[in-house]
């Protein structure tokens, strides 16, 4: 159990700046950078990622040979991402527009239960994928990377292409579990 403090939030405003959203992930990041804790490694998420892949056996949509390029694209990922050489630290793990808080105080991190161990590529990665999938710009993509500082985007490469294959494996698997859940 834990108890967090009520923050007023306006999920209504409009989605953050580019600038804000790079600034707010170098503050969290640099918040986490001493912490403390025990946490798992990235490299965990692969190994969940690995177990959906098994669970995705009897799914009709996606056949043996779709399971193995996905696996096999999982652990081709697995020396610069998942287990990467890299400085590690505490992560988000899931950090995305929707787990921003928008308060008058400003941008607020929230639902960290994915936080982990491993480079803030992984995070910088998946914000950046987000903005692009929300349809922003490579102009906006740049400003964030720039709000951020000391990443380029061709150091994300591998980090992008691993988030995209985390985003595919969980919407097969979502599908399989609502088709069965109908079922039942």
């Amino acid at each position: 159990m834990t108890f967090w403090e009520f923050v007023e939030h306006d999920a209504s405003r409009p989605l953050p700046r580019a600038d804000e959203l790079g600034g707010a992930l170098r503050e969290l990041h640099a918040a986490l950078a001493d912490f403390p804790g025990e946490l798992g490694p990235l490299s965990d998420v692969r190994d969940w990622l690995d177990g959906l892949l098994d669970e995705l056996q009897a799914s009709p949509r996606l056949t043996s040979q779709d399971r193995d390029r996905l696996r096999s694209e999982l652990h081709a990922l697995t020396p610069t991402v998942f287990e990467s050489p890299l400085p590690m630290q505490a992560i988000h793990g899931d950090a995305s527009m929707s787990n921003l808080l928008r308060t008058d105080g400003g941008l607020l991190w929230n639902d960290l239960e994915d936080a982990c161990v491993g480079p803030v590529h992984w995070d910088v990665a998946g914000l950046i994928l987000e903005a692009r999938a929300r349809g922003e710009s490579e102009a906006f993509v740049a400003d964030v990377l720039r709000a951020y500082g000391g990443l380029h985007l061709s150091e994300l490469e591998d980090f992008i292409a691993a988030h995209r294959l985390y985003t595919t494996i969980w919407r097969a698997f979502a599908v399989q579990r609502r088709a069965d859940a109908e079922r039942r």
